[in-house]
């Protein structure tokens, strides 16, 4: 099965602009304006079902040798859009899930190779809130925000793999935003020697950023503060149809 990712702004295609680019494409519904230079997320655990009782898990594998079960896609690499799954039992599916993120569970503190990797551009902050799991950036007019040379800056960092709870009374800043998405096929698909049936899901980043406000909202960058909007990714992924 090849699981073909199309990320959106609302019903627009999702269109990358250079780093400092003032040619703003989108809008959120508080009128204000904004582009994206940097966009993706991290996928893993992703399980089949059907509906006579097929499964299919895919397996999961994290060391400095070998990476199997995590994907990340990429905006910026469109090879990264598409998931091949692999040895599939023969049958009927009509759901997937998956997780949006990396969880701490089967990652041991230490090297870690490929697309995890934080010296090979792995989104990685660190072993208490661990990684990135989806990462926005560009410009908004409405953000004063200045980053070295760059100005209008908006950088939306999502991650957080642990809670921590805090022992001195202050507020919890380690949370686990790794979140669960499980969606229906919009037909119950069949897997056979013959048939590489592909579900396209596509995902909408206005759902993620919600009402926020860029003039405030424009440098999450800490589980704490990103945990309202991952709260939301769950309703920012549907599948939208299936090529059987």
């Amino acid at each position: 099965m090849i699981v073909k990712f199309d990320n959106y702004v609302g019903n627009r295609p999702l269109v990358l602009d250079p780093t400092g680019s003032t040619n703003y494409r989108y809008t959120l519904p508080n009128g204000q304006e904004f582009n994206i230079t940097r966009f993706g997320y991290y996928i893993s655990h992703i399980k089949l079902e059907g509906p006579n009782g097929e499964v299919f898990v895919d397996p999961m594998l994290a060391s400095a040798a070998e990476i199997k079960g995590y994907y990340r896609v990429d905006q910026s690499d469109p090879s990264t859009f598409e998931i091949r799954l692999k040895d599939i039992p023969a049958g009927q599916y009509n759901k997937i899930s998956f997780n949006l993120g990396v969880k701490e569970d089967g990652i041991v503190e230490g090297a870690v190779a490929g697309i995890l990797d934080r010296a090979a551009g792995g989104w990685f902050w660190n072993w208490n809130s661990g990684f990135i799991h989806y990462m926005f950036e560009g410009h908004s007019p409405a953000s004063e925000r200045v980053q070295g040379e760059l100005r209008n800056r908006i950088r939306l960092h999502l991650g957080g793999w642990k809670n921590i709870s805090p022992t001195d009374g202050t507020p919890q800043r380690f949370f686990d935003n790794n979140v669960t998405i499980s969606l229906p096929f919009d037909a119950t698909v069949r897997v056979n020697k013959t048939m590489r049936p592909s579900p396209h899901i596509h995902m909408d980043a206005l759902q993620v950023i919600g009402q926020a406000n860029f003039a405030i909202d424009n440098n999450i960058h800490t589980p704490l503060e990103g945990r309202p909007f991952a709260q939301r990714l769950s309703d920012a992924f549907v599948v939208d149809h299936t090529h059987q």
